[in-house]
């Protein structure tokens, strides 16, 4: 008698258990997502020294470190000006007003003329974002710099 009362016990204890299982598994609820809210910044522009476009030049868009080592700036995407001078750089962030560094750097030599490194900032205030995915990714901004000019480095030219 022991025996069957406790094979009737586990049984109902299996099928309670089931239930609850399956009961679980149900996509009417919202699913838990853990992360970060991101969006996509992007800077753009176009590179000129005199009337001249730049070619060849190495834009970089960072961030200034505000924790361990606090106003280093850690650089994250870097590209080089393209036959027309042009740029486009990227970071992605969380998305609030952002300030991001940008560097202008001559990394070609005499190629297209010495030119000075420009390092500036670039502040996205209360930006709007497009093509977000719903979830944590909001979308992404653009800024467009339009001509940046940029000296050259040896007065005697």
């Amino acid at each position: 008698m022991k025996i069957r009362l406790l094979s009737a016990y586990s049984r109902v204890l299996s099928f309670v258990l089931i239930f609850l299982g399956f009961h679980s598994c149900s996509t009417v609820d919202p699913k838990v997502e853990y992360g970060t809210p991101s969006a996509k910044f992007i800077v753009k522009g176009k590179v000129e020294s005199g009337d001249k476009e730049v070619s060849g030049l190495k834009v970089a868009l960072g961030v200034i470190n505000n924790g361990y080592d606090t106003g280093k700036v850690r650089y994250v995407d870097s590209v080089k000006t393209d036959v027309k001078g042009l740029f486009n750089v990227s970071i992605q962030d969380f998305p609030s007003s952002q300030k991001f560094v940008i560097k202008y750097e001559d990394i070609d030599g005499e190629k297209n003329g010495l030119l000075e490194t420009v390092i500036d900032t670039v502040r996205f205030d209360n930006p709007s974002f497009t093509n977000g995915s719903g979830g944590w990714y909001v979308g992404e901004t653009t800024k467009d710099l339009g001509t940046v000019k940029l000296n050259s480095s040896n007065p005697e030219k």
